[in-house]
């Protein structure tokens, strides 16, 4: 089956959508949405010395091997930690939340890496929490919000979510959360 989807704004190593909903989400001519996270990418063959430019490396991912971003050897700017994704891929970002790659999670809650693709350069971190059927309710502060226990607030008080966050429902019989702003 094949699929027409639009042509974006996102340059090489910036991420993407598969099946983007709009230019904001998908890659620039020439690049293809690939590797795991999704990243705007050129193909490369394996094994080859030449194919990817500088700061990239080809990986062998599914459905074809494609040129992904690294950090992990340049080091990043002030202010950007070089976070970690998938298949070995990491950027330059400024994390918003705890930094678990650096300070491990704790009570066998999990690492997750948030991104938005229409704003590169940063990511929000967070020890997910899990809740709903067939987990324990959300600790003390915290309500459950997409499957996951976020930190409660309330829309007309003061912004107690931190820098990088926003107080807001889902949907209107969702409760209000702490959920990562990318504006």
């Amino acid at each position: 089956m094949r699929v027409c989807i639009a042509i974006g704004v996102r340059q090489e190593g910036e991420g993407c959508t598969r099946v983007p909903g709009d230019k904001e989400h998908a890659c620039a001519p020439g690049l293809l949405c690939g590797g795991q996270d999704g990243w705007c990418s050129r193909p490369c063959r394996p094994g080859t010395a030449t194919g990817c430019p500088e700061g990239f490396f080809c990986s062998d991912t599914v459905p074809e091997p494609v040129c992904l971003p690294t950090c992990e050897v340049r080091g990043c700017p002030s202010g950007q930690h070089c976070v970690r994704f998938e298949k070995g891929a990491s950027i330059c970002a400024r994390i918003h939340g705890p930094n678990c790659q650096q300070s491990p999670c704790s009570d066998g809650r999990e690492c997750k890496v948030l991104r938005e693709s229409p704003h590169p350069g940063k990511v929000w971190m967070e020890c997910e929490e899990r809740c709903g059927s067939g987990h324990p309710p959300c600790s003390t502060g915290k309500v459950c919000a997409d499957w996951r226990c976020l930190p409660a607030c309330d829309p007309e008080g003061p912004n107690a979510c931190g820098e990088g966050y926003r107080c807001r429902q889902r949907s209107p019989r969702r409760p209000f959360a702490c959920h990562p702003d990318p504006g």
